[in-house]
């Protein structure tokens, strides 16, 4: 195993930090862990406070397909892909490539690739080249859609809808935690189960703390997480649970 964050290439660093006061309220918690519009595009209280799409994925894609060899005959399985941003993009950079997301909740796969239009106007380096200038964004967003949707699949990580040894790639972004510990584990068997290499080329980030003061952040803090434990503790519990893949951490400061 080895500690490495996959995200620092999108400028998602792994210690994040937090200015407001006050604590998530236990009910803030039960609207965020519906994983429907008050999570990803309600108030920020309860969520993200708006998930569209702003290109930072594609930095990501370009990791993994350094990190983990990924090319055209690789498999790769997004854990929780929220609204399939990474999905797109990696099948955007190795066309042939076999990519799905996986998501508990119809909310987000619904709404996959929302903002696409919107940025690929505004930042695409073909914008002046692509006859689709002059369309709606609404357009370019619904065939980004249509392109991606056909691989999100609404389904529990707890339980995996695929064989054994299936995948290249696992990749799994602060979905783990947010179980309570047995179910947490459960969820890493399986990325174990469907991966190949005895997942020596997954992914699994979670919410932790190096100190104590970062804990009490997180434990006021976060919206989702239901297994608290340190860095140690995680990568203990990786170790028991026979994963040896790429592991990183989301810090609350």
């Amino acid at each position: 195993m080895s500690e490495f964050n996959l995200l620092e290439s999108a400028g998602l660093p792994q210690k994040k930090k937090r200015d407001r006061e006050g604590v998530i309220t236990q009910e803030d918690r039960e609207i965020a862990g519906k994983l429907a519009f008050d999570f990803y595009d309600g108030d920020r209280r309860y969520g993200y406070g708006g998930y569209i799409y702003d290109g930072r994925w594609k930095k990501v894609a370009e990791s993994a397909k350094e990190r983990y060899k990924l090319n055209p005959n690789s498999k790769v399985l997004i854990d929780r892909c929220h609204k399939g941003f990474l999905v797109h993009d990696l099948k955007q950079l190795i066309p042939e490539i076999t990519v799905y997301g996986m998501h508990p909740k119809e909310y987000a796969i619904n709404h996959a690739m929302e903002g696409f239009g919107r940025w690929f106007l505004l930042n695409s380096k073909e914008r002046n080249e692509d006859p689709r200038i002059d369309i709606d964004p609404r357009l370019i967003e619904e065939k980004a859609r249509d392109e991606t949707s056909p691989f999100l699949i609404q389904a529990d990580s707890r339980e995996m809808p695929f064989g054994d040894n299936y995948f290249d790639c696992v990749i799994s972004i602060e979905n783990a935690c947010s179980f309570p510990e047995e179910e947490c584990r459960q969820i890493v068997r399986e990325i174990v189960r469907v991966s190949k290499l005895s997942s020596h080329h997954c992914y699994i980030q979670n919410d932790s703390w190096e100190n104590e003061e970062q804990k009490k952040k997180l434990l006021n803090w976060s919206k989702l997480c239901k297994t608290f434990l340190d860095m140690d503790q995680w990568k203990k519990l990786y170790e028991e649970e026979y994963y040896h893949g790429d592991f990183g951490f989301t810090i609350i400061e």
